[in-house]
């Protein structure tokens, strides 16, 4: 019988969470207050949609809270989360997930009262998110990266440029020209709007948008192969002095980084300045292209762009690329969106959605300790402990059963280096693989792994 899960809250969260939670098999009710949205979502997912509160208990208890093993409450309004837990654990739902947005529930003093309701799992979308921008940061040129196993390994999202040492080659010459001491594998290439997990015959092209998974510490080498800079950015310009982009700002202050932060409120860029003494703060509109050119936003090596409006993220943007800008990031609500960022030349795209879905996966699937999904696709890149006496327990790579669009790529083991799986890797109970593959393929990893 499929986990009964309730989700409160259908906006960009939810409903991206609904999705993927739906694809995995799992029964789904979405509880939505805006009866437009709700309509929407049930429309276009295959899950149980009501109108009304997930405060109330009445409401709670006609999506089958009583026989719920999750709850999911990701409304923007923090107290209807923390009651909608609080209800939960009363009807003994064993996993509840409380999202937070006000800056009052992010510290110290609200932990007891997130513990009074129950709340197993605590998500900052804000904070999700400006850690994948500062991850981007840290390697320009990339769209995607996601640490796994700790930090040992990483996976690696970009696109292939025309002048790339690996373009024009096909994943077995790559293999044949790398010998037995490989840094790094190519678990899925997209072209065309297609993607697939690729095999030996596979040729890159330039172009196509690849993502590999590798030891960290050949990270700037894998890049380089693929033909972007992948350097430190040492100059940035964060567009947005909200919760997204004072975090990136301060983040970068702490790691020595030159920081303009622009920002539209005078009292929020009065209290910034004040809060980060060595960022300089410029009060203005992120979409005046005169006070972008006075500070310079063509001599950057980043810009990051990150209001609460997603077409003033991508003007900026697409501002920024026009003056010269070395790399730019801009975060998106709305997926409509999406093709203006190509269009523009916008090096990488972030959504709250994934950010916060990644991070609520990793609590739901118990056996899975890192998750990361996309916004375009249904692909996924997740970690899997293998289990004592599972099938992968001492089974080589080549003899498990698993389908074609599954493709272990890396293994760490315990006091050992993080390495690059091949089909004579022995796996063992304890090690940490990780695995690319699709939300309706997780059973069957499942079925080995567990």
């Amino acid at each position: 019988m499929a986990v009964h899960v309730v989700i409160i809250g259908a906006g960009e969260v939810g409903g991206y969470l609904a999705e993927r939670l739906s694809a995995e098999g799992l029964d789904v009710v979405v509880i939505e207050t805006d009866p437009v949205r709700a309509a929407a979502v049930g429309n276009d997912l295959d899950v149980q949609v009501i109108n009304g509160s997930g405060s109330s208990p009445d409401i709670l208890i006609e999506a089958g809270i009583t026989r719920a093993g999750l709850l999911a409450a990701v409304t923007q309004n923090d107290e209807v989360n923390m009651i909608a837990s609080l209800l939960a654990k009363q009807h003994g739902v064993e996993t509840t997930v409380v999202r937070v947005e006000t800056e009052g529930m992010r510290g110290r003093n609200a932990a007891e009262l997130l513990r009074a309701v129950g709340a197993d799992v605590v998500v900052d979308p804000d904070a999700e998110t400006a850690d994948e921008i500062l991850e981007l940061v840290h390697a320009t040129g990339a769209d995607e990266v996601y640490p796994m196993a700790d930090g040992e390994l990483v996976v690696i999202g970009a696109v292939v440029s025309d002048d790339a040492p690996l373009a024009r080659r096909t994943l077995g010459e790559i293999g044949e020209s790398l010998g037995d001491d490989w840094n790094f594998l190519f678990g899925a290439i997209s072209r065309d709007g297609e993607t697939v997990i690729p095999r030996g015959d596979q040729m890159l092209l330039p172009g196509d948008h690849v993502r590999v998974v590798c030891r960290a510490s050949a990270k700037q080498e894998l890049l380089a192969m693929l033909g972007v800079s992948g350097h430190r950015a040492r100059r940035v310009m964060v567009l947005g002095g909200g919760a997204v982009g004072s975090r990136v700002a301060g983040r970068l202050q702490d790691e020595g980084v030159e920081v303009v932060l622009v920002e539209r409120d005078g009292a929020t860029a009065a209290a910034l300045a004040d809060e980060y003494q060595r960022v300089l703060v410029v009060q203005g509109d992120v979409t005046d292209t005169e006070l972008l050119l006075e500070e310079s936003v063509g001599q950057m090596d980043a810009v990051v762009a990150a209001t609460g409006e997603d077409s003033a993220n991508v003007l900026a943007c697409a501002f920024a690329i026009a003056e010269g800008a070395g790399f730019t990031v801009a975060v998106l609500h709305r997926l409509a969106l999406l093709p203006l960022v190509r269009r523009f030349g916008i090096d990488a795209a972030l959504s709250p959605r994934t950010a916060s879905t990644n991070a609520v996966l990793r609590a739901v699937r118990r056996d899975t300790t890192a998750v990361a999904t996309f916004l375009e696709e249904d692909s996924e890149v997740d970690e899997w402990e293998i289990a004592p006496g599972s099938r992968a327990d001492g089974s080589l790579v080549a003899d498990l059963p698993l389908p074609k669009d599954i493709l272990i790529g890396a293994m760490v083991r315990s006091g050992e280096e993080a390495q690059i799986v091949r089909g004579w890797t022995e796996l063992r109970a304890g090690d940490h693989v990780v695995v690319f593959g699709r939300p309706n393929t997780l059973n069957v990893v499942k079925s080995v792994f567990v």
